[in-house]
Parts: structure tokens; sequence; C-alpha cells
């Protein structure tokens, strides 16, 4: 267990990137930026916080790409098992901090922080099996895909633009939730068969 978790870099990659997140996104809190776009004219205010996420969700995929490849394929543990958990925990972590700061500030953009964590994190451990570390770009081009075309109006978000949708919007809930259950079996799967490769 010991070995896995220094393998995997989660007392110091992944530790760094949670706290980042945490730290930033209760410093950003409701803070905005005016960024260009093509859907919209003028207006486009983009929350500072929806870029926080990739700290924590590219800290993971490097986590969780940093392997013993030898070693995992003979070893006896359950690695795929533990990476899954080392997922979910990182991912719980996340959502519990975000529900407790965004009460605790009194902001909704906190804990849309954290569902939009959750629905970037599905979208990288779904890439992760073809695209190893990279897979930090489909979170990160999604992130700017929205800022450039995902407004409707200046206020108001296409229902695909799920990180930009408010807090109370069930459309993003479901995506979110659906994203990450799908990334995550995903990535478990793909796990399990580099783990049974000789």
């Amino acid at each position: 267990m010991i070995w896995w978790l220094k393998t995997r870099l989660a007392h110091t990659v992944l530790a760094f990137g949670l706290a980042a997140f945490v730290v930033l996104t209760f410093l950003f809190q409701d803070g905005t930026v005016v960024l260009p776009a093509i859907s919209v004219t003028a207006g486009n205010t983009v929350l500072l916080s929806g870029f926080t996420p990739l700290l924590v969700v590219g800290a993971l995929v490097q986590c969780l790409d940093s392997r013993l490849a030898a070693a995992e394929a003979t070893g006896t543990r359950p690695v795929a098992l533990l990476d899954t958990g080392l997922v979910t925990a990182t991912i719980g972590a996340v959502l519990a901090l975000t529900a407790a700061g965004g009460l605790l500030l009194d902001c909704p953009a906190v804990v849309m922080a954290g569902r939009n964590t959750l629905f970037l994190a599905g979208l990288a451990l779904f890439g992760r099996g073809w695209m190893g570390r990279s897979s930090i770009v489909l979170p990160t081009a999604w992130i700017f895909l929205v800022v450039l075309v995902g407004h409707r109006t200046a206020d108001d978000f296409f229902p695909w633009a799920v990180t930009g949708l408010a807090l109370g919007s069930s459309t993003a809930a479901v995506a979110a939730v659906a994203a990450f259950l799908l990334g995550a079996a995903l990535n478990h799967h793909m796990t399990t068969r580099q783990g049974s490769r000789p």
C-alpha cells in the first residue's frame, strides 16, 4: 500500500493539487474576468473559479499515470481497485470541501467548482486509456470551448455548456455524475487490462 501511494505521488503531487484547488477556489469565490467569445459580442463574464478544477484534475491524471509497469503487472495487489479508490476519495474530498466552503462563505460559485471538478475529472478519466496523462487536454479544451462558444446570451449558457450552468441546474448535475461514473468505470477497466498484461 505504501509503495503504491509513493508511486502514484499521492502524498506530493495530488496533495499539492488538491490544496491549490481549495485555496484558489476559496480565494476567487465568485470573482469574474471578462474574456473574448465567439457566441456573444460583449459581456462574456467568466468565473475565475471555473478554471481551478484543472489543478486537481491535472494532478489526479499525472498521479494515475505514474506507474511501475513491471511490478504492477506481476504483483498481487489489486492496483485497479486502489486507483479507483484514489479517484473516488479525491473527488469525494473535493465535493465535501466545496460544499462546506460554499456553505460557510455563502458562495454558490465554490460549490459549482466542486460540481465542475466531478464533470471534468470524468472527461479526463474517459480519455486516459488512450491518451495517458495527455488526457488533461480534454477538460482544458472543454473549459475554453464553453468560454468561447458556450453562451447563448451574456448571462445564459447553452444546455451543453455544463461547466457554465448555474448551481441549481439539474442538467449540469446529471451530466457531471454521468461523466464521472462513465470515466471512472472506463479508467478502472483500462487499468485492469494494463495490469493483466505480461
